[in-house]
């Protein structure tokens, strides 16, 4: 079976790329490529990023999924086929469960894109993960492409174009950028009224944009945000004080932060900096995919 790629999906995208590149856990299990999505990729203005996770382990492991306030499609390969999903945000961590030699790429949008993808709003699939097939978009489509034998890199740019002509249908993209880039460029610190009185829209429209377009609120995106920035200051600075990473990233103090690592990632972020994500229950977490 083949596809044509009309000119139009072949266009690129010139408008600015918000520089959120949400966190991967790498666990010494996996094996992980991050694909270029540099100027001129078709999805260079609307993916927080892509890329490609292998278990090199013999036995199954867990990959923690950290909320990022991203709508995510995934697609895994288990050696006998190719199965895509299309993830919503989740408002706390989850586990995916990687068998020895499954891999999956990661197709991560950027907050509020990618409502086009499923029929509805994004809150219906807040927590919930559906197969590709059932999206909005031709997953079988997708599917066929990935299962050709042309270079990972070439098959992502191929399902690129086809994904980028379907978003170009999102409405409201304009509003929820600009908020979704606001929070992010005040670390969470910003009010839906001022976001309210800088765009001429209500603080109840707005909530019901982000209901809508990114799956949860202004609020929880806000400390999600917070959570992101401060567990990257976490990792590559050992010697800097919580108190003084939780101020540079937006909180209150050090408990407001704590506060924050537990109610997302279930564990405080003294406990992180320790054992990262070593000492989770990961029997009380819930899958990221289960259909």
């Amino acid at each position: 079976m083949s596809f044509v790629i009309s000119r139009k999906q072949y266009l690129a995208p010139t408008e600015a790329r918000v520089q959120y590149e949400p966190l991967i856990f790498e666990d010494e299990g996996f094996r992980v490529n991050k694909i270029d999505v540099s100027f001129g990729h078709p999805l260079y203005t609307t993916v927080a990023d892509i890329f490609y996770i292998k278990s090199i382990a013999e036995e199954m492991k867990i990959l923690p999924m950290i909320p990022d306030g991203c709508m995510t499609m995934a697609f895994v390969s288990d050696g006998e086929g190719i199965s895509g999903y299309i993830c919503g945000v989740t408002d706390e961590i989850k586990k995916l469960e990687v068998c020895p030699g499954e891999g999956y790429i990661f197709i991560r949008f950027l907050p509020g894109v990618g409502s086009s993808l499923i029929d509805g709003d994004a809150c219906k699939l807040t927590n919930k993960a559906v197969p590709v097939e059932a999206g909005g978009i031709d997953g079988r489509q997708l599917l066929s492409i990935l299962e050709r034998e042309n270079g990972l890199a070439e098959r992502i740019r191929l399902i690129s174009k086809v994904i980028r002509t379907r978003m170009q249908e999102e409405p409201n993209k304009y509003l929820i950028k600009y908020c979704t880039e606001r929070i992010f460029q005040s670390q969470g610190n910003i009010k839906v009224e001022t976001l309210a009185d800088e765009t001429g829209f209500t603080a109840r429209h707005i909530d019901k944009m982000f209901e809508r377009c990114v799956g949860i609120s202004p609020k929880l995106y806000s400390q999600i945000i917070r959570l992101q920035a401060s567990m990257n200051r976490i990792m590559e600075d050992k010697e800097r004080l919580l108190v003084d990473i939780a101020v540079d990233c937006g909180f209150f103090d050090h408990a407001h932060m704590n506060r924050t690592y537990k109610k997302l990632i279930r564990c405080s972020s003294g406990e992180f900096r320790k054992n990262l994500f070593t000492k989770i229950d990961y029997d009380q977490i819930e899958k990221y995919i289960s259909v």
